[in-house]
């Protein structure tokens, strides 16, 4: 794939695996992808599927020496992160690359402020002084929808809401004005609500900022008006990725019309019986030959049991991981 320089950052051939008492866990397969500056990608897919050890590949994370990255490249701004010093890493996590993680109560330190925790990245990569970290951090809490952030700067976690939390990491994440943010599950552990708000701040400081954002989630209606693109990930493996609005009204794989078909339609005014995608995931353990989708797959023929099948386009920058045309049942 030749370099695309509207591109901050692109995954090229990305596979990560992990070894354990009961053998190698194979996590992330062969996964490419691009991220166009102040483009936000959705990656998509059920637990497992390897969403986020490939971002914490992207972000050089992977806990060693169990878990390792055994190809691939991460160009970042030009820069293989794979091959960049861990002195080299330390400058770009936090400040060039932040990462907001799923459970913000695992994530803040319990016996520091929200203040000071924010305060201290933007001493660390920018310099700032005391006075001035502390300043910013209560305008980055004011920034992200924290009432009274003066006050709140002075507060521990658990003084604050699930939703307060995550405006909190969302605050430090965008402390040093990154050029990119992945948000990893930012609004799982939050109700309806808060999940909305939390997803509609992220879009206005998308927009605010000019960063480029990669969400992870299993929830595909979020990622429906967030994302310019979309990349289902099934068993380590992207099985489709496009523009969002193809993703979602022209669905070519049979595990993403799965996934669709287990959402309800808000639009609809009927009441329609939502589909349960049938069987299991693979043991990751002991991958398939084939198709690692074949055996759950209502189109699966028995070419898929023996090959994985290449990417294909199959209309203008949208990809597929199956020989089968699902629209007729033939084979492509």
């Amino acid at each position: 794939m030749t370099q695309n320089a509207q591109s901050l950052l692109q995954i090229r051939d990305l596979a990560v695996e992990f070894s354990t008492d009961d053998g190698i866990v194979k996590a992330v397969n062969g996964v490419s992808y691009e991220v166009p500056a102040g483009h936000a990608i959705g990656i998509v897919g059920e637990s497992g599927s390897g969403k986020s050890v490939s971002q914490l590949a992207v972000m050089r994370l992977i806990a060693r020496p169990a878990g390792r990255i055994t190809r691939g490249e991460v160009i970042f701004d030009g820069e293989n992160l794979l091959e960049a010093s861990e002195s080299g890493m330390r400058r770009i996590r936090g400040n060039r690359i932040s990462m907001i993680f799923q459970d913000p109560m695992n994530s803040l330190n319990p016996v520091y402020t929200v203040g000071r925790q924010i305060e201290e990245s933007l001493r660390l990569h920018q310099g700032s002084s005391k006075d001035e970290a502390h300043a910013r951090a209560i305008e980055l809490l004011d920034l992200v929808g924290i009432p009274s952030p003066e006050d709140r700067v002075k507060d521990y976690p658990h003084q604050l809401s699930g939703g307060m939390q995550q405006r909190a990491m969302i605050a430090m994440a965008i402390a040093c004005n990154p050029e990119l943010l992945i948000a990893d599950e930012p609004s799982t552990a939050l109700d309806v609500t808060i999940q909305a708000q939390v997803i509609e701040l992220l879009g206005e400081l998308r927009e605010k900022l000019n960063m480029s954002v990669i969400l992870i989630t299993h929830d595909l209606a979020l990622v429906a008006g967030f994302c310019d693109e979309v990349a289902v990930m099934y068993a380590g493996y992207i099985v489709e990725q496009g523009p969002a609005r193809e993703i979602f009204y022209n669905p070519q794989h049979p595990y993403t019309l799965g996934l669709l078909g287990s959402v309800p339609d808000l639009k609809s005014s009927r009441d329609e019986k939502l589909e349960a995608i049938p069987g299991v995931p693979p043991d990751m353990l002991a991958l398939p030959p084939g198709c690692p989708y074949a055996e759950r797959c209502s189109f699966a023929r028995d070419e898929c049991l023996t090959v994985v099948p290449e990417l294909q386009e199959v209309g203008t920058a949208h990809t597929i991981r199956c020989i089968v045309d699902v629209k007729s049942g033939a084979l492509r």
